[in-house]
């Protein structure tokens, strides 16, 4: 209580005790109330990256569960599938203003799609030569998923083979020396393995050689970390929070829900099997006299089988348990694991049974918003662009003096970038979804682009596809329905030049 109030309370204490009860009712929340139903709930003010060491736990116990629990490995496929897909492409892009011809840019597009080709399109991009680009992007997801973050190394190459000089590495957040830590007098600072300067801007990793999980090889350093420049690694992961500096797994919400329920599938497989099991029971009466005990029970029964019984001998069966309410209760736990992960319920658990089109619809256009989040906010942005502009700079260094002895102006390189192209959206229903899609051209509300671009497919490539097409359908002597020289082609381009006429 301030001056003011204790002066209020000694001149009217009935108004006093009216403004405390107005305050009071003003400010009271239930969920700030403290008591039985808030006693799970855990206040803590920490920032962003307070899980510490828990990150790393959460992390392993993730790896476990999706290589143990079905689930949990349908989850990360499917964020996986439908962020990556097929892979997120490449575009070279030259800017608007570019005064170049179009002869020319269409040079420096198709020299861009050789290098493309040969380096993304190959296991030349991955330094351990197993995987194409758009295999990185789905390791690169895959490890956010169950980690919660993902690290990129980049490495100059070798361009012997024909290809540019440049390899990534795709590495997992335990390469990171967590142990490193460290404060400088000028503000600089080592977190969790992290440099940062006095602005807080990262400036190196300190990363070990080798997985610090991995098998022991003579000649290894693994226990020994090295410093690498901030500009060499890329950090890909979910930011959730402001000032967030690392990521935490996506399982963290739902991991001991579906942990929960593969534990109760496997009582209730338990149970199926005992409920199963046919079992018979001969009662001996008067505590079991000779003549019962010299003539055995038959090991087996079979059907039609006919068994005389002795006096006082009696069969009974077992009444195995039952096996009631597990459809229920499996559907209301992934209904909540699939929300905690941003998905639907059919993707998550593939069950189709109660599904028509304007739920599948809905269910679908809630995920894609998701995915697109994922595709645009992180994964692009993060891992894409740097990937793109590291790409323009080694193609410069190789063939920089060809096309400048090809007339092209040698300022061209920072008039490129490389744009990406998400997977294809899947369509529920075709017939509908096209049939809306080409209406909201018609009527002006989209471009062409536009749509052609929400089905993941580059408009420019479609174009030039188009166009082989037709020249390859007049070399041959091909006529389509989608040609105006067919018979439905002139009927329909004779529709619309008399509709222009009337209008």
């Amino acid at each position: 209580m301030n001056m003011f109030e204790r002066a209020i309370v000694a001149v009217a204490p009935r108004w006093a005790e009216g403004r405390a009860r107005s305050r009071a009712v003003v400010a009271h929340y239930d969920a700030a109330t403290v008591g039985r139903r808030s006693s799970s709930i855990r206040a803590d003010r920490s920032d962003a990256d307070a899980a510490g060491r828990k990150r790393a736990l959460m992390a392993a116990y993730s790896r476990d569960m999706v290589r143990n629990t079905p689930f949990a490995t349908r989850a990360q496929a499917v964020i996986a599938g439908n962020v990556v897909g097929d892979g997120i492409l490449p575009k070279v892009q030259i800017k608007g203003g570019s005064k170049l011809n179009d002869d020319v840019k269409k040079r420096i597009r198709a020299r861009g799609l050789e290098r493309i080709e040969s380096l993304f399109d190959t296991v030349e991009i991955d330094r351990q030569k197993r995987n194409n680009l758009y295999g990185l992007q789905r390791l690169v997801m895959n490890t956010v998923v169950d980690a919660g973050e993902c690290l990129v190394r980049f490495y100059p190459g070798s361009d012997a083979r024909g290809s540019l000089p440049l390899e990534l590495d795709v590495l997992e957040p335990d390469y990171l020396d967590t142990s490193k830590l460290s404060f400088a007098p000028d503000g600089s600072e080592i977190r969790e393995g992290i440099e940062y300067d006095a602005e807080k801007r990262r400036v190196a990793y300190w990363l070990f050689p080798e997985h610090p999980g991995g098998d022991w090889s003579p000649g290894t350093r693994r226990g020994i970390s090295e410093r690498v420049p901030a500009e060499e690694v890329l950090h890909i992961y979910r930011t959730d929070r402001p000032g967030q500096q690392r990521g935490v797994t996506w399982f963290a919400p739902v991991m001991l829900r579906l942990q929960d329920l593969d534990d109760h599938e496997d009582a209730q497989l338990m149970r199926q099997k005992i409920a199963a099991c046919f079992a018979a029971f001969r009662v001996l009466g008067d505590g079991g006299n000779a003549s019962a005990q010299a003539r055995p029970a038959p090991d087996t029964i079979m059907p039609g089988m006919i068994y005389d019984l002795t006096d006082g001998e009696d069969v009974k069966f077992a009444a195995p348990p039952g096996v009631e309410g597990y459809d229920e209760f499996t559907r209301s736990v992934l209904r909540s694991v699939a929300a905690g992960m941003g998905l639907s319920y059919e993707a998550l658990s593939g069950d189709l049974a109660q599904v028509n089109f304007s739920s599948a619809r809905m269910g679908r256009i809630e995920m894609d918003a998701n995915v697109s989040v994922w595709q645009w906010l992180m994964l692009i942005p993060q891992l894409m662009h740097p990937i793109g502009k590291r790409f323009i700079e080694a193609w410069a260094a190789v063939d920089a003096a060809e096309m400048a002895a090809a007339g092209i102006p040698e300022d061209i390189w920072d008039d490129l970038s490389i744009s990406w192209v998400p997977p294809r959206r899947v369509i529920v229903d075709p017939a509908r979804e096209f049939t809306a899609l080409k209406e909201a051209v018609r009527a002006g509300f989209a471009s062409r682009q536009q749509v052609v671009r929400q089905l993941g497919i580059d408009p420019e490539r479609l174009m030039e596809e188009i166009a082989q097409d037709r020249a390859d359908a007049n070399t041959l002597d091909l006529i389509f329905d989608s040609d105006p020289r067919s018979d439905l082609g002139r009927s329909v381009e004779t529709n619309l030049k008399e509709t222009k006429t009337n209008d």
